[in-house]
């Protein structure tokens, strides 16, 4: 992979090629997730990007292949094409990843379709009581799939953590707190919202192999009581 030190660096020759397959076709190119945030990590973090169409049509994805070709060696993963009435008719069903989207993104061309849009508090606490539960789940499944292993076991919860962070913003939201910009601000907005002090999250977060050497067992214990808490908490929302 070609190191990218800026991402701002590439947008002008990205959009230039989307534009030249796509013409009168493309409504945006949208960047988000860490590479808008200082988090960006050169050959680490992939380049998220999102292509607005002004239809479904699959020819417009064919003629995007190449461009994708081209760029995937600089760290730009493979965009989600939508429409504007996507984007509005999956609010209720995807509403936790338009607002993970919303909360960092950078319109490179054409309009700001995520402006504006409106994500209900109730769509958005089922899912993430829908992925809190499916996270309890695949923990502790992959807890005996790992067998003891150290490694896979560093690797399970730092995953975990990373696919869990976007359910962390959508509950600040459900609890009337704004979104931080960094991850370990939004774990620490998180631990005060449920006042679980600088808890087992924190820890896996700032932690490499070394310094859970030895300690990996009883790490995720922690850690899937914490999940199984949080469960319990989004689910009482629903009843009080």
């Amino acid at each position: 992979m070609k190191k990218v030190k800026n991402p701002n660096d590439i947008v002008a020759k990205l959009v230039a090629d989307y534009r030249e397959v796509l013409g009168d076709s493309l409504v945006s190119v949208i960047m988000y997730g860490s590479a808008v945030t200082h988090e960006y990590t050169p050959g680490v973090s992939d380049i998220n990007i999102a292509v607005v169409l002004t239809d479904s049509d699959i020819v417009h994805v064919s003629r995007s292949v190449a461009v994708q070709r081209k760029w995937r060696d600089y760290g730009v993963a493979v965009p989600i094409f939508m429409t504007q009435a996507y984007i509005v008719d999956s609010l209720d069903t995807f509403p936790i990843e338009f607002l993970d989207m919303q909360n960092n993104y950078r319109v490179l061309h054409g309009e700001d379709v995520l402006a504006g849009l409106e994500i209900g508090h109730e769509h958005l606490r089922l899912q993430c009581e829908r992925k809190l539960r499916k996270a309890a789940l695949h923990l502790r499944r992959s807890y005996v799939r790992c067998d003891g292993r150290e490694r896979l076991l560093y690797d399970l919860l730092k995953t975990s953590l990373r696919e869990i962070i976007p359910v962390f913003k959508a509950l600040l939201v459900l609890g009337g707190e704004a979104i931080p910009r960094t991850r370990s601000d939004v774990i620490a907005a998180v631990e005060d919202m449920y006042k679980m002090g600088a808890s087992v999250i924190s820890e896996i977060h700032n932690s490499d192999k070394k310094t859970l050497r030895g300690r990996y067992h009883t790490v995720f214990e922690r850690y899937v009581t914490v999940v199984d808490s949080l469960v319990r908490s989004v689910d009482s929302m629903a009843k009080g």
